[in-house]
């Protein structure tokens, strides 16, 4: 056990990883830092701070020192209080949060103040360029948050040079792939799904491109997991009814968490249309860990295409998607060769406990 007390801010939308009976949306973002506090639970003195849930009832509550710090409806100056008093009565060394808020930004300076070392998560490719993630909108106080911080962990090589670009004299820049708990993989005797889409319901998902795959093979079975975003009801609403007009189409608003990995089991091939992520979306690694290969419509990230061979990037082309859909459902040696590639590449790049590990040696190294 390292002597070291570190803290970690889960995204707001973490409720139904820690309740088993929440309905409420959540995010890669939270599955991604919610594999690593678990991990580092073994290495360290590691705090999860979560508001006052009324339930916290969930299969990993051993591994989670869960603090509840504060009510969601308490206002800022309230929260603010509660958490200068916990840091000083449990003496914070670290802090950790994914995803670029203004809140990121300024915990930062104040831990700065406070001589708390502040690791930053970049949750999307789009935030290292000083963006909001869901609005698309400018962070006037990104330099804040990159100044400031002890540690900021991109998911990517393209994370990092962007930041490089903007800050060339940033040297506290690392790359960390997402990590996974290989233990949760499931098995399955049959394959109920040929092609599958899991994401929250959101523009920038791009779903219109996966129906079309849907309505182009009604001969095939597909699944589809949007969940709601608030404030995008109108859009999900919208989504909703046009995925209940195909017969050839399972539709969910909402799986739990543990239910996900069967779903993808369940799979053949796993589609991903949004037009750019965080690296692969973790429900990517989860599927190539699931040994479910991957079809790609807009962008190619790292070695999972071009080194490992698990998948295709079809470049924009929805006719490239349907023929490489196509290509693996006509013959089942090849889709079980790229399976097996897939679970290759997970194994090789996003354990968890080895990820975790490196994690913690460059927190101990601040």
């Amino acid at each position: 056990m390292i002597n070291k007390n570190i803290a970690v801010f889960l995204p707001k939308d973490s409720e139904a990883m820690f309740n088993r009976t929440s309905k409420r949306t959540f995010g890669g973002a939270t599955i991604h830092l919610y594999h690593f506090v678990k991990e580092l639970y073994h290495y360290t003195n590691i705090y999860t701070l979560l508001p006052e849930y009324d339930t916290i009832d969930f299969d990993d509550a051993d591994n989670f020192n869960i603090i509840k710090l504060y009510k969601e409806s308490d206002n800022a100056l309230l929260k603010f209080m509660k958490f200068y008093k916990f840091i000083k009565n449990y003496e914070i060394d670290s802090i950790m949060q994914l995803g670029l808020t203004i809140e990121s930004c300024v915990l930062a300076f104040f831990c700065r103040i406070l001589g708390i070392k502040f690791v930053f998560f970049f949750g999307h490719d789009i935030e290292s360029l000083g963006y909001y993630q869901n609005s698309r909108k400018k962070c006037i106080f990104f330099p804040l948050l990159i100044k400031n911080s002890a540690l900021l962990i991109a998911q990517n090589e393209i994370e990092k040079e962007n930041i490089l670009k903007r800050y060339p004299d940033i040297t506290k820049v690392k790359v960390l792939k997402k990590g996974i708990d290989l233990a949760k993989i499931v098995k399955v005797k049959e394959k109920k799904y040929d092609g599958a889409w899991i994401a929250r319901c959101d523009e920038w998902k791009n779903v219109e491109s996966y129906l079309k795959i849907v309505s182009m093979n009604k001969n095939y079975k597909f699944l589809l997991v949007a969940n709601p975003v608030p404030g995008k009801e109108e859009y999900f609403n919208k989504i909703k009814i046009i995925a209940s007009s195909f017969k050839n189409l399972t539709f969910y608003s909402f799986v739990k968490y543990e239910d996900i990995y069967k779903l993808l089991a369940e799979s053949k091939v796993f589609f991903v249309t949004s037009d750019m992520e965080g690296d692969w979306p973790l429900t990517v690694i989860e599927a190539a860990a699931s040994g479910v290969p991957t079809i790609s419509l807009n962008y190619d990230y790292g070695v999972l295409i071009d080194v490992y061979n698990a998948g295709c990037f079809c470049e924009g082309s929805i006719e490239k998607m349907n023929d490489f859909f196509l290509n693996l459902m006509n013959d089942p040696l090849l889709l079980q060769k790229y399976a097996q590639n897939a679970y290759k590449f997970v194994e090789d790049n996003h354990n968890n406990k080895r990820n975790a590990t490196i994690l913690v040696e460059w927190i101990c190294s601040l």
